[in-house]
């Protein structure tokens, strides 16, 4: 199929004409009016040949039959998106500095998560009224985010464990934002690529702000019937986001496809890994790991290996084998604010991450080999390691939150110095 004029804009991104756009069908909006599609009208069951998209419902069914449309617009009321659902992979590995996280940094990166949380609890509170999402604030509260984390990663983790139960979907919507930020520093992503990645994280769950509260904090497991229901978030996520312009056609994408998986088993629309971008691949995979190692309302969150484990089962089946080592890579064996129990039976708290060599943290000792509270202290396994009789200080493995009475947000709220 061609069209007269066609000017590429860049790579990967809608080709644009003097009075026609050829774009992905995710970005199709209600009152464009389709001209064209990818395959012959025949093989479709459209009886006109051009119609102009008057409901959500006309679009989903656009979707099944094509991946790209071409559009008739006008060009004085054209706003092209930001990008695509397609996040390009870096042309340059972007090189961050690490350092050991200094107490500016642990204050900025409170300040940030505070204020993360309460925006996010805000935009919930005003979708379930109807009210529009205020996105300059979210990208304003995402770009603090971004520049926090470029500078101290470790900081911004310690921070975010610091979390209420009952305020699950609002907590969990900044997790992954601020995971999917330290996931994309790690892949050398441009900060204004984190900003992307930031905002799609932040509000890849603001579908549940329209999930009935009785399902949505269910103490238990959801029966079929109500699994249907709580699957409409991604739906009403797409939903809610395509009626903001400002908001990216990638963050829309996240929203709807994030339960979506590479072997078509996901919803809720079930395409395969050909229909899933790179940036929602990254959201997936925070996505999945944020909800297993949380305390939810039916259950206390799991260790940190143990949602690495679900992950490297299902790599190359539900998520992208790449991006699923390089997670790993990203955070680590034992990520800052894991509950650790050391060789000798000691348990404490890892607080800061050697980046030459993973397997040897800082870690804040709060229970002695008896398994009773002991004189905290902050051990650098960097310099146990190698000392004949000190193995039994080194790592044995990753704990649930709570082991043994160790609570993270505790020490977090407390402010504990842990320098």
């Amino acid at each position: 199929m061609s069209i007269a004029k066609t000017t590429v804009i860049a790579s990967g991104r809608f080709q644009k004409v003097t009075d026609r756009v050829r774009l992905p069908v995710m970005a199709v909006k209600i009152g464009m009016r389709v001209v064209d599609l990818d395959r012959p009208w025949t093989e479709t069951p459209f009886l006109f040949q051009g119609f102009v998209i008057e409901s959500i419902e006309h679009i989903d069914e656009l979707a099944k039959y094509c991946a790209e449309v071409v559009v008739e617009v006008d060009e004085d009321q054209w706003v092209p998106a930001t990008e695509r659902g397609v996040l390009s992979a870096p042309k340059a590995r972007a090189a961050y500095d690490y350092h050991a996280a200094t107490p500016r940094d642990y204050g900025n990166a409170r300040g940030v998560v505070g204020a993360s949380q309460a925006l996010t609890r805000s935009i919930l509170d005003d979708v379930r009224l109807g009210k529009a999402i205020d996105v300059k604030e979210v990208k304003a509260t995402v770009s603090s985010a971004v520049r926090t984390i470029i500078d101290s990663p470790d900081a911004m983790q310690w921070m975010q464990k610091v979390r209420d139960r009952s305020e699950y979907t609002a907590e969990h919507c900044v997790n992954v934002g601020l995971l999917a930020i330290t996931f994309g520093r790690h892949l050398g992503y441009s900060e204004e690529d984190l900003n992307t990645i930031g905002v799609a994280g932040m509000l890849h769950d603001v579908g549940k702000a329209l999930t009935p509260v009785d399902i949505l904090h269910k103490d238990g497991a959801l029966n079929a019937e109500e699994f249907l229901v709580m699957r409409q978030h991604t739906t009403d996520g797409r939903n809610i986001l395509m009626g903001h312009p400002e908001v990216s056609h990638g963050s829309v994408d996240a929203a709807y496809a994030h339960h979506e998986s590479l072997d078509g088993s996901g919803y809720p629309r079930k395409i395969k890994a050909s229909g899933i971008s790179d940036l929602t691949r990254i959201i997936t995979i925070c996505d999945v790991y944020d909800a297993i190692t949380s305390d939810r309302c039916y259950r206390n969150g799991q260790s940190s290996l143990r949602a690495m484990d679900v992950l490297n089962r299902e790599a190359g089946l539900k998520f992208d084998t790449r991006l699923v080592e390089e997670f790993v890579r990203c955070i680590g064996l034992y990520p800052t604010g894991s509950v650790v129990e050391l060789r000798n039976g000691a348990h404490g708290i890892v607080v800061g991450t050697n980046y030459r060599n993973r397997r040897l943290p800082r870690v804040l000792v709060v229970r002695g080999e008896d398994h009773k509270p002991c004189e905290e202290k902050v051990l650098d396994l960097q310099r146990v390691s190698g000392i004949e009789g000190q193995e039994g200080w080194l790592v044995r493995t990753v704990v649930p939150n709570g082991r043994l009475g160790i609570r993270v947000e505790e020490y977090v709220r407390r402010g504990l110095n842990i320098q």
